[in-house]
């Protein structure tokens, strides 16, 4: 029996928050909307989801202003955790919100193996 994009998705996610030092993970739409999560309690998704695709938004704003190239990651430090987002394809952002101490890059390198997997799932028709 073949899986849905949705239990693909759901096995990513929760082979990403395997890695450990990981509290909330998600797979974004760029226009902000919710298309998977592994969040505690305690972390409204759905919010979480609006304000990583405002950031990668104004990150993309500025690196187009400034003839950079693409946004590659964004890694935004906390008093209490990492947030860390990578584009998966054209279409969706993967999210991270990590432990303040965590090991910043082995989540990189494992963000950008997730993210192409999620791009990947994402294209299938």
């Amino acid at each position: 029996m073949t899986k849905t994009k949705k239990e693909k998705l759901d096995d990513v996610l929760s082979s990403f928050m395997q890695v450990g030092q990981i509290r909330a993970s998600g797979i974004v739409s760029k226009e902000g909307l919710l298309i998977n999560a592994r969040t505690p309690p305690d972390v409204d998704a759905r919010i979480f989801s609006a304000l990583c695709s405002t950031i990668m938004g104004a990150a993309e704003a500025a690196s187009g202003q400034m003839n950079t190239g693409a946004v590659d990651e964004i890694t935004v430090r906390t008093e209490r955790g990492i947030i860390i987002l990578k584009p998966a394809g054209e279409k969706a952002i993967l999210t991270a919100l990590a432990e303040p101490d965590a090991q910043l890059g082995l989540l990189l390198v494992e963000m950008e193996s997730r993210a192409s997997q999620v791009e990947e799932i994402l294209k299938e028709m």
